[in-house]
């Protein structure tokens, strides 16, 4: 037997966690309904003739005060239908608001952050501890006046003692250890159909703060914190006793849960499943695969550095010294450090399957009106709520460059038109192939989607703040890729090389064409390898000493000497006029007001948490080719890259260290948020050590941290399987070259109908580069943010046309474009935050980056290029 929810969106992040753990206790996921999707009427309708059995009211930013901000909503509670119905955050507090209850200003918010509850140990508490033992996670600025209640409405619990950050176990997982609850799971509701006893409880302590209602004739209930939260103890058995109380109210016994699902009623909600067959999922796929081993050949090659720019880097097949040398439309997806990353690819210009694809989304209208909130003078809550701002409406312009220079372009949507792309061009998957094959990139795409193409995933497109529609350089592109079908693989870990090319098994000559290529480069890996021997048999060089990092190879991240020496470099410079330096787009006092106004709107329930950004840019740009040797050299990263385009798109040098989100074999879902930066100490060890516990330990870093992982737990959720989406690892620190970082995972099961289109459109962006709740929190960052963020923000990486994909979060990059430099930095923006101090972590996150490009201006590796505060 199953239960039938509605369960209602009022554009919150979290609402897909309560999607998942509600189709765990039903046995039927819930239908999802945003608070404007429809009219009440309909929704009456609906429910008076019996299409659910229950409701649930999500959270959401703003008030129940505003009627946008809950829609449907409080005029549900408003009609007092006897629906069994629970009210979350936003949904308890309309719920007293509904009956006379008032809501005001909490004496402080408290977001991404723990308190002890206590209960009157009715129904919906059965079965769970009371008191400092049961910890909920609580994300409000708004509270219900306990003392507004009418008679109509119990108070059932209340914080007690002082909230505080999560605490970590040794696993560095969620649950009751980690969240103070008891480890062992209490009993499940009794499964019979008598209400449980109820004991008496004094009145809620002095200080303490309304946590839940009971209505005392309607089976209407509501809960201030978030039972979905990762880090809330008992949130799937309070959300089991709620389905309890709806069958008890139809007078019907209460069938037994699943089996598996008993274990996680104290939590931690979601649990790993094994990834579904996937060499039989498209086996008479449209392209096919010529491939080919070299086994032990990196090291012996030089490393993949020496490969890039000895086979695709440069225009006439040695090395580039300058970007005068270096060959367009090239890439490299780099793992620069291979501890962490195990696999690099790398391409040109292809065959006939060849693309370079350049997007523009239309542009905002010019006055801003698609977007406009009609917020009020001087704050940035969106005064329209539910969506805020309207959606993408109309079709950018989608230009398809192929290898003999010929020209296609289009009016589309690009998420739309990838999914197509992506149904047309499949890659057979035989056993063989998956067999011999150790990595999941096989051909596709390589390239990047900027932060505005958040208008095709729910975000508005708008003019950023400031900003002047169609004046000034024609804007990079809103995605650009290559649609590689011949590439480089290496194997860090096995010191493998492979060369793959993909074909239409319907052309002769394109299979032919797959196979001389696959063929000639064999013959130019084989002939690197032979002169690079040669030269060491005779104690010379064959090239300039690049960094190696092939398994055989002792160099690792900083150690190595980059490709030009320091005294080549002031050589180069002597007649070079030194660049100006780099300016803020909004400087320093501007962006200090708009943290404060992130603050204010912290407090005011628009928004949890914000994830505020600037732009660091100056005319005069480094060579390309000399800033990321140096950048890869002194800031190695998993998930660096290099992206050169012929057409309008930017050259990139990118040395991200955070994971966005990759699709695995078999549907696995993986998201590495980072939220958490702590600067290094090489020099000094124990100060280096010293700064990575203080990060561990830091409250402000750990509530920031946990708030992305529910977001990111609510955006796997749309596409993945019922409890499916769980955290491996949360808050762990990572130590890179320049920065220590506080690193959570998150995974999740893809469902079978969920295409990897689906899975972009559910996450992008990226929601440690946006804040929560998603939407209304962009909607604050475009009123702030005084210009695009473009590709910065946005994800890079590669989408296979074997259905597996791996995208980063473009951060730590540098942006070259028309002879001008720009550099993204910012940081999250929470209650606990201090605005001096998020400009002091937004400069030391564009460290690497303006380290690197002073060592290109003056060939000191100790300089950085100047920055100007005004």
């Amino acid at each position: 037997m199953s239960l039938r929810t509605l369960l209602i969106d009022n554009y919150d992040s979290y609402t897909y966690n309560l999607y998942q753990l509600l189709g765990d206790v039903n046995g039927e996921l819930p239908t999802v309904l945003r608070n404007d999707e429809t009219d009440w009427p309909t929704v009456r309708a609906r429910l008076e003739a019996g299409e659910f059995d229950n409701v649930v009211i999500s959270p959401g930013p703003g008030t129940p005060q505003r009627a946008t901000d809950v829609g449907i909503s409080l005029a549900l509670l408003q009609a007092q239908l006897p629906v069994p119905t629970l009210g979350v955050c936003l949904g308890f507090q309309a719920l007293a608001l509904a009956h006379g209850g008032t809501v005001h200003h909490a004496p402080e918010p408290v977001h991404g952050r723990l308190s002890g509850v206590r209960h009157s140990g009715h129904p919906l508490f059965e079965g769970i501890a009371s008191g400092p033992e049961y910890s909920v996670v609580r994300y409000h600025s708004l509270l219900v006046d306990a003392a507004s209640l009418p008679a109509c409405l119990e108070p059932i619990a209340w914080t007690c003692g002082e909230h505080h950050a999560l605490q970590l176990g040794a696993s560095s997982t969620p649950g009751p250890a980690a969240t103070g609850s008891p480890a062992a799971p209490l009993a499940a509701v009794p499964p019979g159909d008598a209400p449980p006893r109820r004991r008496q409880l004094a009145p809620a302590e002095s200080g303490a703060l309304l946590m839940a209602l009971a209505h005392r004739s309607l089976p209407h209930y509501g809960v201030q914190f978030h039972p979905e939260s990762v880090a809330t103890g008992y949130g799937l058995a309070l959300l089991r006793n709620f389905t309890a109380l709806t069958w008890r109210h139809r007078g019907l016994p209460v069938p037994p849960l699943p089996p598996a699902v008993l274990p996680q009623l104290a939590g931690p909600p979601g649990t790993a499943m094994p990834p579904r067959p996937w060499a039989q999922r498209d086996p008479q796929g449209t392209l096919c695969l010529h491939h080919l081993a070299l086994p032990g050949t990196l090291a012996a090659a030089g490393g993949s550095e020496a490969l890039f720019w000895h086979l695709f880097g440069s225009r006439g097949g040695s090395p580039a010294g300058s970007e005068a040398e270096a060959a367009e439309d090239t890439w490299w997806l780099d793992s620069a450090t291979t501890d962490r990353g195990r696999f690099s690819f790398m391409g040109g210009r292809g065959g006939r399957l060849w693309r370079r694809i350049e997007y523009h989304l239309p542009p905002p209208p010019a006055d801003g009106s698609a977007a406009d909130s009609g917020a009020a003078a001087g704050t940035i809550a969106a005064a329209d709520g539910g969506s805020g701002c309207a959606s993408l409406d109309g079709q950018g312009t989608l230009v398809l460059t192929a290898a003999d220079g010929s020209v296609q372009q289009l009016r589309t949507d690009f998420l739309g038109w990838l999914g197509a792309l992506l149904e047309r061009q499949r890659c057979r998957i035989s056993p063989e192939d998956a067999q011999a094959l150790p990595f999941n990139f096989w051909g596709g795409l390589v390239g990047y989607l900027g932060y505005e193409l958040k208008a095709e995933c729910g975000g508005s497109r708008r003019p950023a703040a400031g900003a002047k529609v169609g004046s000034g350089a024609a804007p990079a592109p809103d995605a650009a890729f290559f649609l590689a079908d011949q590439l480089l693989a290496v194997d860090h870990h096995s010191d493998d090389v492979y060369l793959l090319a993909l074909y239409d098994p319907g052309s002769e000559g394109s299979q032919q064409e797959a196979q001389q290529w696959v063929a000639h480069m064999e013959a130019r890996v084989q002939a690197l390898v032979t002169q690079r021997r040669a030269a060491s048999d005779s104690g010379g060089t064959s090239a300039p000493p690049l960094q190696q990092n092939g398994a055989a190879s002792a160099v690792r991240g900083a150690e190595a000497q980059g490709p030009c020496s320091a005294e080549q470099q002031r050589l180069d410079g002597v007649s070079a006029p030194r660049p100006g330096p780099f300016r803020l787009r909004e400087g320093r006092q501007q962006y200090l007001e708009n943290v404060a106004a992130c603050m204010q709107a912290l407090h005011d329930g628009e928004s949890y948490e914000v994830c505020l950004t600037t732009m660091l840019s100056r005319q005069g740009a480094p060579d390309a080719v000399r800033l990321y040797r140096t950048l890869r050299r002194i800031n190695p990263a998993p998930y660096a890259a290099w992206l050169r385009f012929a057409g309008g798109a930017p050259q990139l040098c990118c040395c991200s260290p955070e994971r966005f989100l990759r699709g695995d074999r078999g549907g696995q879902l993986e998201a590495k948020p980072i939220k958490g930066t702590a600067p290094r100490f090489p020099a000094d060890p124990e100060a280096d050590a010293r700064s990575a516990a203080e990060l561990a330990a830091s409250e402000k870093d750990r509530a920031e941290n946990l708030m992305i992982v529910d977001l990111l737990r609510n955006d796997l959720g749309r596409v993945c399987a019922p409890g499916s989406v769980h955290v491996p690892g949360l808050m762990q620190i990572e130590s890179y070259a320049t920065v220590h970082q506080m690193v959570s995972t998150v995974r999740g099961l893809r469902q079978p109908d969920a295409s990897i289109v689906d899975c972009l459109r559910a996450a992008f962006p990226g929601g440690s580069m946006t804040g929560a709740p998603k939407i209304r929190t962009m909607e604050i960052i475009d009123k702030l943010e005084q210009g695009p963020r473009g590709v910065y923000s946005g994800s890079l990486g590669y989408i296979s046309f074997n259905d597996t994909f791996d995208l980063n979060i473009v951060i730590r990059t540098a942006v070259l474009a028309g002879g001008r430099i720009s550099i993204g930095a910012g940081g999250a923006i929470v209650v606990q935050s201090d605005p001096e101090g998020e400009y002091e972590e937004m400069r030391l996150k564009a460290r690497a980056l303006l380290r690197a490009v002073g060592e290109c201006d003056s060939g000191d590796p100790a300089a950085a290029a100047d920055v100007a505060d005004d």
